[in-house]
């Protein structure tokens, strides 16, 4: 049995050096020389210096000549190393893409996916892709090989013109010559073969038909094949979800990834200056992979599990003594069409489902909330303005009896997810509840065809959630006693808008350890990225001035800042503003770390212990990490047992990655906490992907980065009762 990475150790000949050519750097200079040195001559950025390391006997430029040891120089060895691999592949004419990390796709007939569910030619392909990169582990350098796929439009617009094909409306792409496809925008009009479309600045562009490409999107290529096949596309879309699904398991990938390491094992990897690098296997793990402790979850009367579903039947929700909105007052919003079903789903949300494994007692008796008052106000067709009707005659009904409604229950669709903003009965519906302080548990129609089996894992999610937004706290997460007063802020992001215009939304979530267990506190925001700074820095300081009386902070106490984020990287300007910030609060000792949390990193561990699995096979399990060095981790929240079905594919790990400003630096302590934090979601019974710090994070930007484009929305309607809760689940 043994766990591996698909990381391959790489050897550096002893004593191997390498001359270069040093100049002062200078931006553009970098620029130039870097376009036209491939294959020549390779350009390295070290600090307020350029090296050139070039293959011919004489320097492109003069400057200061210098030899480095490649043994005391692994950046520079790992740079050279990935040049050497993006220079191999161009002599195969494999038009490597990027270089961090090194991307290409194979050219193969049989590595094209979609030939093996649609035998006949076809205008998409759905192609293995590889991504090379070179990183230092355990202070030693790997080469890091990953596989996944990518969709590709082989033939140009012109083609499904002449197939009959709808093009307007849908997002089209020109091919560079290095093979990349630039989004050009949204097709407008077509008239002959000459083609209008709108720019992400909303400007007409005029192109030809056969000079640009559809977007290689699963809704082109879905649509496409209803366009084509007709009575069978359905199936036809389900076989290519089973091929891509089985091509992403740990099977599949440990195999391709194998493949290739062998092939650069057989040529070896050629350096600039000719030295040639050994590749090893990957390394035998086991040893060195940990497994964390499920974390202890806190329940009614301080009652202790490490399962929620057995802390909830055993002890109850935490304010099972102390929820003010018992026997509930509920408004359903639903269509007329669909009143006699919608009544039962919501009767089996209320009440449960008899003999169900998790969900016999319902929303009411799970949680303990006495009996539902429901009044149901009905609508005539799917569009904003019945719904607004239904909706402020719930709003006017309960105003006239003098009270509010503690929840609204509102029926949806799944094809609103395709509608602008405005012409969105969902983003509607909720602006107009939440305009008058009631919380929103939407569902979609389509729900109501599961069967019961299958709908109570949907309503016990559906219940917790529903709860959580009520100002109920269905559970809190015991913290580990520590001589530190502790604040967590996650820091995530959404992009809100279409294809080619999007709108990056920043969102922050707060996290304090008190009385022995984490809080979800309630000064949490969604701004721009332009706002984000001084958003972030005054949610920070509310919070710390609302905690240290809460908690009785003493002058000399230890306080931990820890700043979790999912952005690419933290940036000089964010890290400045938090430490001006702590200078406010120097009666206490405060230590920060600045956490980046990565999924997109191309590492995998790979376990044999698992290979017999149904689901899962070679999956490590969740709560496995692996300390990479002093300031990085690999963790999984989800393992194997995790995945909901076969095709679910290998589950994706994370990197935890600590900044050098950071004055607390332990690796461990922080990762354990992060791994924690996947247990403390209130969305779901299931442990979450991210830490609850960046789901809720981006939860929150995504939600009100679409409410901020109701036109009648007003963020301040959050400082009322409705933003102290999880409205946003």
């Amino acid at each position: 049995m043994s766990i591996k990475l698909n990381a391959f150790p790489l050897s550096i000949p002893r004593g191997a050096t390498i001359d270069a050519c040093v100049v002062a750097y200078e931006y553009e200079k970098f620029k130039s020389l870097k376009s036209q040195g491939k294959n020549k001559y390779v350009c390295y950025r070290k600090g307020d210096s350029t090296l050139i390391f070039y293959s011919s006997e004489e320097a492109p430029i003069s400057g200061e000549f210098k030899t480095y040891n490649l043994s005391d120089n692994y950046r520079i060895f790992c740079y050279l190393v990935k040049d050497g691999v993006a220079s191999y592949l161009r002599g195969l004419k494999r038009n490597p893409i990027g270089f961090n990390p090194i991307g290409f796709v194979s050219t193969k007939p049989e590595d094209n996916l979609l030939k093996k569910v649609i035998n006949t030619d076809f205008p998409f392909s759905i192609t293995v892709k590889y991504k090379m990169d070179v990183r230092l582990i355990k202070n030693h350098p790997h080469l890091i090989i990953d596989c996944s796929t990518k969709t590709l439009a082989i033939q140009d617009c012109s083609y499904f013109y002449d197939q009959g094909f709808d093009l307007v409306g849908r997002y089209v792409t020109e091919k560079k010559d290095d093979g990349y496809y630039k989004l050009l925008g949204k097709i407008d009009c077509v008239n002959g073969d000459v083609v209008k479309i709108i720019d992400k600045d909303q400007q007409l562009q005029t192109y030809v038909l056969s000079d640009i490409y559809l977007e290689a999107s699963r809704t082109n290529l879905d649509d496409y094949i209803r366009h084509n096949f007709g009575n069978q596309a359905n199936t036809i879309i389900d076989k290519i979800r089973i091929t891509i699904s089985e091509f992403n398991s740990g099977v599949s990938k440990k195999e391709r990834i194998s493949t290739l390491k062998n092939h650069f094992q057989a040529k070896k990897i050629t350096l600039i200056n000719g030295e040639k690098v050994d590749i090893s296997d990957a390394i035998d793990l086991r040893s060195e992979c940990v497994q964390f402790d499920n974390p202890n979850l806190v329940f009614n009367d301080n009652g202790q599990a490490n399962w929620v579903e057995k802390g909830l039947k055993d002890y109850g929700p935490y304010t099972k003594r102390t929820f003010d909105r018992n026997n509930p007052s509920i408004c359903l919003i639903c269509s007329q069409h669909d009143k006699g079903r919608v009544e039962q789903f919501v009767t089996k949300f209320l009440k449960g489902i008899p003999n169900h494994k998790y969900f016999s007692s319902g929303l009411e008796g799970k949680f303990t909330l006495g009996t539902s008052n429901v009044e149901i106000f009905t609508f005539q067709d799917d569009g904003v303005e019945d719904y607004k009707s239904a909706i402020k005659s719930a709003i006017e009904k309960k105003s006239q009896d003098g009270g509010k409604w503690d929840l609204a229950i509102v029926q949806v669709r799944q094809s609103f997810k395709t509608l602008n903003v405005q012409d969105n009965p969902y983003y509607i519906g909720k602006s107009l509840f939440f305009l008058h302080q009631v919380p929103v548990q939407d569902f979609t129609i389509e729900l109501l065809s599961q069967n019961d089996s299958t709908l109570g894992y949907s309503l016990n999610n559906m219940a917790l959630a529903s709860y959580a937004k009520m100002g109920g706290v269905p559970w809190l997460l015991k913290s580990s006693p520590t001589i530190s007063h502790e604040l967590v802020v996650g820091i995530g992001s959404a992009a809100i808008g279409g294809r080619g215009n999007s709108q990056r939304v920043m969102g922050i979530t707060t996290v304090f350890s008190g009385d022995g267990s984490y809080l979800v506190s309630n000064a949490s925001r969604a701004v721009t990225p332009d706002e984000y700074r001084g958003a972030l820095t005054e949610v920070l300081s509310q919070t710390i001035n609302k905690i240290k009386t809460r908690m009785n902070w003493q002058t000399g106490d230890t306080i931990r800042l820890i700043f979790h984020a999912s952005v690419k990287k933290f940036s000089r300007d964010e890290i400045n503003a938090v430490k001006s910030l702590m200078a406010n609060y120097s009666e206490y000792n405060i230590e920060y770390t600045f956490l980046k949390i990565s999924e997109d990193h191309g590492l995998h561990l790979f376990d044999t212990s698992t290979a017999g699995e149904y689901k899962g096979k070679f999956a490590p399990a969740r709560g496995k990490y692996l300390q990479l060095s002093d300031y990085e981790m690999l963790v999984y929240l989800i393992g194997g047992k995790q995945l909901k079905q076969v095709s679910d594919g290998h589950p994706r790990g994370l990197i935890l990655n600590i900044h050098r400003d950071s004055t607390f630096k332990d690796i461990k302590y922080l990762g354990n906490q992060l791994f924690n934090f996947s247990a403390h979601s209130w969305r779901s019974y299931f442990p979450s992907p991210m830490p609850v710090t960046i789901s809720y994070s981006n939860l929150i930007a995504r939600n009100l980065g679409w409410l901020n484009q109701v036109p009648s929305w007003d963020d301040s309607i959050m400082i009322g009762k409705l933003g102290q809760t999880q409205w946003f689940l």
